[in-house]
């Protein structure tokens, strides 16, 4: 594969945030506008609203595994 053809293109900036294009790896990350004179980025870090690093995973989250499958497969 071309490098070329790993190369996004926009034809103009983003107005609205769906526009936008995500970067991150879900503990920092940013909504890209672009722009060529001036450029517009939203960010996200997980500590920005809590204050501090926070331990998000619950320790008996997989007692509820098989019932959240089940709905899934379900369609709920």
């Amino acid at each position: 594969m071309q490098a070329q053809e790993l190369q996004l293109r926009y034809t103009e900036p983003a107005e609205k945030w769906e526009e936008a294009l995500p970067i991150g790896n879900g503990r920092l990350g940013a909504m890209i506008y672009g722009g060529i004179q001036e450029d517009e980025i939203q960010f996200n870090e997980e500590t920005l609203w809590t204050g501090e690093p926070r331990n998000y995973n619950k320790s008996d989250a997989h007692l509820f595994l098989d019932s959240i499958r089940n709905l899934l497969h379900a369609g709920e």
